[in-house]
């Protein structure tokens, strides 16, 4: 893409005590292919040296504000950004150097609303895997001519994202007309999200991905996603998050839809209640919680029960035949 008529990016780093890890995300910003950018950091409050460590990049503006979460600072640097396109860079990721410069090729070349990308997934127990590949989540859409890129419709668009979010922060970039709205602040963990269905159910947005892994994504027990608890998450994300989601959109979907996602956040509060009964965490919250999923799906409390059951003793196997067998493991 010629540089000089290339539209402008503008890429926004939220970021909250990462000192250690955060010029890796800023530099990796900086070494883009893609040359016409605008680097916002927003410092979310943090007590560390972030400010010392931004200021020695003189490319970049620096925002400092009070502690308010991951989806206020990205509307703070949604205030100052010029960009025809923006992406949001969480401060612990780094991108490959051609990251911005292959989304913004494909949203111009088919006049998309957002694209995403796989990435290489680091976790906090030391595994690396491709995230897409491992997770399987995406292979039924995955272009059957071998085409690294896939581009969908807003049906498809719409039917992906209403079961899942494929794509975290760090792995998209959209069109900046094509927002409604801006992050949303009400959310715990789902802002993302949010923001993407809001653009898919909306706007009528068309998008695109890539299984080619064009960044890093990294774990290390202090994401706002991944660094949770199985507990917190599943109160945060799949029961909170997720109900608010449902009625936020509730009159723009059917009645399948709708009974989708009651289905999902019943689950959740059944498998939320069983963990902390085992934990003995219950809440008085928790037995309300559990009287509507009663009220609502009594029998698929059997399913949660066998499932989790399920699970456990397959985690159980899996350490005895580590235990047995160490070499073989």
């Amino acid at each position: 893409m010629n540089s000089t008529t290339a539209p402008l990016v503008s890429i926004i780093i939220p970021t909250y005590n990462r000192e250690h890890i955060l010029k890796d995300a800023i530099n990796s910003a900086l070494k883009q292919t893609y040359s016409n950018k605008q680097i916002i950091v927003v410092d979310d409050g943090s007590i560390d040296g972030t400010r010392d460590v931004v200021s020695q990049f003189t490319e970049i503006k620096y925002i400092y504000q009070e502690n308010g979460g991951q989806s206020k600072a990205r509307n703070t640097g949604l205030q100052y950004a010029q960009g025809v396109y923006i992406a949001s860079l969480d401060s612990d990721d780094v991108w490959n150097p051609d990251f911005l410069e292959q989304c913004i090729e494909m949203l111009e070349a088919h006049q998309l609303s957002f694209v995403f990308a796989n990435w290489t997934q680091y976790s906090s127990d030391k595994r690396v895997f491709d995230y897409l590949k491992y997770t399987k989540m995406m292979d039924k859409y995955i272009d059957p001519s071998g085409k690294k890129w896939t581009v969908l419709d807003n049906a498809l668009s719409r039917e992906i994202y209403l079961r899942l979010c494929p794509s975290p922060s760090s792995s998209f970039v959209f069109r900046h007309e094509s927002m409604y709205g801006t992050w949303n602040e009400q959310l715990n963990i789902a802002d993302d999200w949010c923001l993407l269905l809001d653009m898919i159910l909306l706007k009528g947005a068309n998008t695109a991905f890539t299984t080619e892994k064009l960044w890093m994504k990294r774990t290390d027990g202090k994401n706002i996603c991944d660094g949770r608890d199985n507990i917190e998450l599943k109160e945060y994300l799949d029961i909170n998050d997720l109900s608010a989601i449902l009625e936020r959109y509730r009159e723009h979907l059917n009645e399948a839809e709708i009974a989708l996602f009651n289905e999902r956040i019943t689950r959740n509060i059944y498998e939320l209640y069983l963990l902390k009964l085992f934990t003995l965490k219950l809440t008085s919250n928790n037995h309300r919680m559990l009287k509507y999923a009663l009220a609502s799906n009594p029998l698929q409390l059997i399913n949660v029960i066998a499932d989790l059951t399920y699970r456990s003793l397959r985690k159980i196997t899996r350490k005895l035949i580590k235990k047995t067998y160490p070499i073989a493991t």
